[in-house]
């Protein structure tokens, strides 16, 4: 062999060596990234967001670094999938604590990163999200596209979309039929889907989707439709195996409903959700706000809307936040 040829078989060789070594470290880190998110969901529901966000944090900060370097493009779609489920379940963290700017643009990101990958349900999870953000700070035209962008009826994260759709529909004043028409789809979908799909509500997981949580959402929009008795019909459905903070957003939710025909109704579920979460988070707390608005007109009638008031006053000042 040519001792030109000879050295470049060997220096080529040596690359293969340490590329191998060094793809197989990328993807072992990918890898390790994954785990740690499950493990972060398995307990979202119940661990403060003030420990979770800056673990999320941490998880983003390493994917960003691990896309830094130069790695085999096999590992790209990984690497832009795994980030774009870290950056969407960040960003619903982010909101809840307040910082809706930053929960949007990581959302988006998000989104952007689902796509890139060519993976459904990291994108549909991202978009669910981005919908989700909108829908709490009563921007239903966003709302609509983002969830419209990714409402499937046969994928958990798509299914998730529709749900977000009716709740946007309802925001922006469509009539309550054609939002329950929306949640009715969304729900019959999700019960549609194999058992071992539905996952469990609050699981914040891409790929599955829980007819309990989509009732939850169903009963959010037809409350917010107007439509009280078909949100106390979905509510069945839901409630009981809800987490705390979900069946603190269906109260208050079903007490701004209350408000026009049962002011007493409107106290019990207001009062049940500030007991449920006794520290708040911001998709509480957009509800408990409204429903403070929808009861002043009654301030002269029922002295009870002040006392209410000031008792959600002090639990919007509580200091910790949690979800």
């Amino acid at each position: 062999m040519p001792e030109l040829s000879r050295r470049h078989t060997l220096t080529t060789l040596a690359m293969v060596a340490v590329g191998g070594l060094f793809v197989t470290t990328a993807s072992d880190e990918i890898e390790s990234v994954n785990t740690d998110l499950t493990a972060l969901r398995a307990t979202y529901e119940d661990v403060p967001l003030s420990v979770t966000v800056p673990m999320l944090g941490m998880l983003h900060d390493r994917l960003v670094r691990i896309g830094q370097r130069r790695i085999d493009p096999r590992w790209r779609t990984s690497l832009y999938r795994t980030t774009s489920r870290v950056g969407a379940l960040r960003a619903d963290g982010l909101y809840n604590v307040g910082q809706v700017d930053l929960a949007r643009r990581l959302a988006g990101h998000a989104a952007s990163m689902g796509r890139l990958s060519g993976d459904p349900s990291a994108y549909g999870n991202a978009l669910r999200t981005r919908a989700g953000i909108e829908l709490y700070e009563r921007r239903p035209a966003f709302a609509v596209a983002y969830a419209g962008q990714g409402a499937d009826d046969h994928t958990p994260a798509g299914i998730a979309c529709i749900a977000a759709r009716a709740r946007g529909a309802a925001l922006a004043g469509v009539e309550s039929g054609q939002v329950n028409r929306l949640a009715d789809r969304a729900l019959n979908a999700a019960y549609g889907l194999p058992t071992e799909l539905h996952g469990a509500p609050g699981d914040e997981h891409p790929e599955t989707c829980s007819p309990t949580e989509i009732a939850y959402h169903a009963t959010v929009a037809a409350a917010t439709a107007g439509d009280l008795t078909r949100a106390d019909e979905y509510s069945a459905l839901c409630l009981p195996d809800l987490p705390p903070g979900f069946r603190s957003v269906v109260h208050a939710h079903l007490a701004i409903a209350s408000v026009p025909t049962d002011l007493d109704r409107s106290f019990v579920e207001a009062r049940q959700a500030l007991a449920l979460s006794p520290t708040p988070f911001r998709s509480l707390t957009v509800p408990l706000v409204s429903l403070v608005g929808a009861l002043k007109p009654f301030r002269r009638t029922a002295p009870e809307v002040d006392v209410l008031a000031d008792e959600v006053d002090r639990w919007r000042r509580s200091r910790t936040v949690q979800a």
